[in-house]
């Protein structure tokens, strides 16, 4: 198997180990949804079950930085869908294998725990209308800035406003919300499990 998908399994492995998909309270997801840096999510040591994707990429980001691996956070904005009345954001990450190949890869945390393994750019989900993809250079980010400051802006708001016109952070946090109860998570526990499912076949 290519040495880029071993060396991308046991980041996933490692992301599996280092943040745990857990139970927020709403007062949690006010403060902590996507608001922290990557230092502050390994020293909690959990995530969201709802929507983890940035964490759960912010953290794989690092540790192929670590890797000095090239790669690139995508920001993927989807049109209103599927019942959400509203656009919403997803979190990917490109990556090169490092030889003289240089072939592409994509690492997707796509939904519950399923996490995407596969060959070639990222060009967005085929099932949800896409609005924009935006690509950030990852061994630029500082694991102890969150994603917004690393970008050079002073809060989520300013930057969600700036960058996503159709993205609203106040009707995603309250669809989280509405959504958020233990009896939700416990479901989600029994059915999905405690580790991440790796798909590496389109």
């Amino acid at each position: 198997m290519d040495k880029a998908i071993n060396i991308a399994k046991e980041i996933i492995s490692e992301v599996n180990k280092k943040v745990k998909r857990v139970y927020w309270t709403n007062e949690e997801i006010d403060k902590y949804f996507g608001r922290r840096s990557v230092e502050e999510i390994l020293s909690s040591g959990e995530t969201c079950f709802m929507n983890p994707c940035l964490d759960l990429t912010l953290v794989s980001s690092h540790l192929i930085s670590k890797k000095k691996i090239p790669h690139k956070l995508v920001i993927e904005e989807h049109l209103p869908s599927n019942g959400f009345d509203f656009n919403r954001l997803h979190f990917v990450i490109e990556f090169q294998n490092n030889d003289k190949q240089s072939k592409e890869y994509f690492l997707n945390y796509k939904r519950a725990n399923e996490v995407y393994l596969l060959e070639g750019k990222y060009n967005g989900r085929q099932d949800l209308p896409l609005a924009q993809i935006l690509k950030i250079q990852g061994l630029k980010l500082n694991p102890k800035k969150p994603l917004y400051v690393n970008l050079g802006y002073k809060t989520l708001e300013e930057f969600s406003k700036e960058n996503f016109k159709g993205y609203s952070l106040e009707k995603n946090i309250s669809r989280l919300k509405k959504d958020n109860s233990i009896e939700n998570y416990q479901k989600y526990k029994q059915k999905f499990g405690e580790d991440f499912l790796i798909i590496t076949k389109p």
